[in-house]
């Protein structure tokens, strides 16, 4: 009888041939370009206080239509930037900007943890969330898109540094300073290929007192295969005209993949993450922790 073995392990090899790797992908913010494929530069001894723009893209305030979107990852990512394209004479901007700014000061650039996840004085990304600027033109100010259809994996978030010298010691503008009744929460929703919001992640960066001071891994597996991702935030400090609490967040080390996870996790595994139980109570999907309930989007239920 014939030997079977060499074919089958010409057949078993032609097999597993076939079979696709994964593709996993980390955005890499040392690939920023514009459009036009121009890389990001970075301001250097420009402006003071908390705009200082050193260490910040020069085209933060530049409402041009190249820099509406940054790039990244040869255009695997597109994060949007001034969406609303009017800076009111370079005095103003939302959605996205890159940033190396190494020292936790009230900087609107800066973050807890002087730098990006590769360490002090690298690039990490900075999204200034504008409640106007989304209510007008009825999607987030802040979105990343991908090139295609992906599985996001993770990706890290840290508090800001002006959002952190708020909810600390209330000294900016008409913030106050948090209780541990406040919460500053992140909600983050999956994109589909119309660019409809479609699963919801919240993340908080304060509740019950607790803050978020370092970078904090927030797991997207729930948010299944998308096109893209959005951000929006909500405060417990508001007044008339909206947030008091400034609106903003530190991003690094988004990853997403071709192939679906095989373990899917529905919780956040973070010593920030600042995890919740979530329950559905009288048909209304809610968060239960340390003895509170809060809406999902971090509004305490009295």
């Amino acid at each position: 009888m014939r030997d079977m073995k060499p074919l089958l392990i010409l057949l078993f090899t032609s097999m597993t041939s076939l079979i696709a790797i994964a593709e996993v992908i980390t955005m890499d913010l040392t690939t920023a370009t514009d459009i036009t494929s121009n890389p990001i530069t970075y301001c250097s001894n420009y402006g003071n206080g908390y705009y200082d723009c050193t260490d910040v893209w020069d085209s933060t305030y530049n409402d041009s239509g190249i820099c509406q979107f940054i790039y990244t990852n040869n255009a695997r990512f597109m994060l949007s930037h001034l969406p609303s394209m009017n800076s009111y004479g370079g005095q103003s901007w939302e959605g996205f900007t890159l940033s190396k700014v190494s020292q936790d000061t009230a900087n609107v650039f800066g973050c807890a943890a002087n730098g990006g996840l590769k360490g002090i004085g690298t690039p990490y990304v900075i999204g200034y969330f504008s409640e106007w600027v989304t209510e007008s033109q009825g999607y987030s100010s802040n979105i990343i898109l991908f090139d295609q259809e992906y599985y996001p994996e993770y990706v890290y978030i840290c508090q800001n540094s002006n959002t952190k010298e708020a909810i600390t010691n209330g000294n900016i503008f008409n913030a106050r300073a948090f209780t541990k009744d406040d919460t500053l929460a992140l909600i983050i929703n999956g994109l589909n290929k119309y660019l409809e919001e479609t699963e919801t992640i919240v993340y908080y960066l304060a509740i019950d007192g607790d803050r978020n001071n370092d970078w904090a891994k927030i797991p997207l597996t729930t948010l299944g295969k998308i096109s893209g991702l959005s951000f929006r935030m909500t405060t417990t400090d508001t007044g008339q005209f909206g947030a008091n609490t400034p609106m903003y967040f530190a991003l690094d080390g988004l990853t997403i993949s071709t192939d679906q996870p095989t373990n899917i996790q529905t919780t956040l595994n973070s010593s920030n993450a600042l995890n919740r139980r979530i329950t559905f109570i009288d048909s209304h999907l809610m968060i239960v922790h340390g003895g509170h309930l809060y809406t999902l989007l971090g509004q305490l239920v009295k």
